[in-house]
């Protein structure tokens, strides 16, 4: 029952994560909702404690708690440099509030019973990136008046209609069912798998964010990886061998999804206007409009800055002229905001992250683990050339990436 309420309460936060504002910016209906969602989710935990439901069994689940205090303490030390620097409350909390408030979803792990039961977290991300395919396709095909031809493809961009079309939702749709393709016996059941994660792919064109789609090769890259890796043991052979297998693989998938997408003429209209886009225009400006400000900003602090970053919801001036609180680059903002010695601690708990699903997909077999060591590499890969570092469905997805960490790594119950 308690794994039950758990995935009700991921699925509803990854719903108001996604069909609320992206960021901290009004308190609507879905804000409220994801509000309540934490509240319940502290109240869970709370009960959990209290008649001994929340414990831990494993030296691995200790190991998976060391990441709250390496995403965690980065942002208090923020928050606490913009106190006394005086930056208003209210923009030092707007900043902080998406990397703090999703850190107990991470705990509920402890909740789920003596056994693993990974599908309380696979199946709601799996859900929420379905729905915002669906929706993004849908957005295309509706609102894109000749969807097939290159000029209006090219001109009438859908992020351009709504903010929400580049959240990182859709990355669990396109990576976590290939450890269910990888796991499948039989081609019909292989190409059942395979549906949403071409939906994924298809909606991640039709934003025509290139940054989205990069981060969909690298999770995809990264799970082929892993996998071809962990079968070349068990297999006996060397390593490198299950690693060049893969990237074989790899190779001949992409050319065959690429072959697929240009023989139909809308998936053919987006893919030469993602052409023309990336011919005319390589990084969009931000390297000297905002990435070298913000370095030279935190540069030009002295070494406060450089250790302690220079405070939650401080701004910096963009070549352009305009105040920032923000970078499109997950790394430069830890360094700019969190100091290097934060980015380090930032940057160990990915490392922590991905490590320890790696680990435990190789100890147990379950390729699961392996899809969302993916996903936490594709969002790591697409926060490096867009802001989605700062929005809530990124760093909800992160913690649920961790909350299966902090499962125990027992066997799996029949259903998850």
């Amino acid at each position: 029952m308690m794994a039950w309420l758990v995935a009700g309460v991921n699925l509803t936060l990854l719903a108001a994560s996604g069909l609320g504002a992206p960021a901290p910016v009004t308190v609507g209906t879905w804000e409220i909702v994801l509000a309540a969602g934490l509240g319940f989710s502290v109240l869970l935990l709370g009960i959990g404690i209290v008649v001994g439901r929340a414990r831990v069994v494993s030296r691995e689940q200790l190991v998976a708690l060391l990441l709250l205090p390496a995403f965690g303490v980065p942002v208090i030390v923020s928050i606490v440099m913009a106190g006394l620097r005086g930056v208003p409350t209210d923009l030092a909390a707007r900043s902080a509030i998406p990397y703090l408030a999703f850190l107990p979803v991470a705990l509920l792990g402890l909740l789920v019973g003596p056994e693993r039961r990974l599908i309380v977290v696979t199946a709601p991300l799996l859900i929420a990136g379905l729905g915002q395919s669906f929706y993004l396709i849908a957005l295309f095909l509706l609102r894109v008046p000749n969807p097939t031809d290159l000029r209006t493809v090219w001109l009438a961009r859908i992020t351009l209609l709504d903010p929400r079309t580049t959240l990182p939702l859709l990355l669990a749709a396109a990576l976590l069912p290939m450890a269910a393709v990888a796991a499948a016996r039989g081609a019909f059941r292989r190409l059942l798998w395979i549906v949403p994660i071409g939906l994924a792919g298809v909606a991640a064109l039709s934003t025509q964010t290139r940054s989205q789609l990069v981060a969909v090769v690298a999770g995809v890259t990264a799970f082929l990886a892993l996998h071809a890796v962990w079968r070349a043991a068990r297999r006996g052979e060397r390593w490198y061998r299950g690693l060049l297998r893969g990237a074989v693989a790899g190779v001949v998938g992409l050319i065959a999804v690429i072959a697929i997408l240009y023989a139909i003429p809308h998936t053919r209209a987006l893919l030469q206007a993602l052409f023309v886009r990336s011919a005319t225009s390589v990084d969009t400006g931000r390297v000297a409009n905002e990435w070298v400000p913000a370095l030279d900003a935190v540069v030009g602090g002295g070494l406060p800055d450089l250790l302690a970053g220079m405070g939650s919801g401080q701004s910096f001036i963009t070549a352009g002229g305009e105040e920032q609180t923000y970078v499109h680059n997950l790394v430069l903002y830890g360094l700019v905001y969190f100091g290097a010695p934060g980015l380090c601690l930032m940057l160990l708990g990915y490392v922590l992250l991905v490590a320890g699903l790696w680990r435990r997909g190789y100890g147990t077999g379950d390729q699961r683990y392996f899809a969302l060591a993916a996903l936490v590499i594709a969002l790591f890969v697409y926060a490096e050339f867009f802001a989605v570092h700062k929005l809530f469905s990124y760093n909800l997805m992160l913690m649920l990436a961790a909350q299966a960490l902090v499962q125990p790594p027992g066997p799996a119950v029949r259903s998850g």
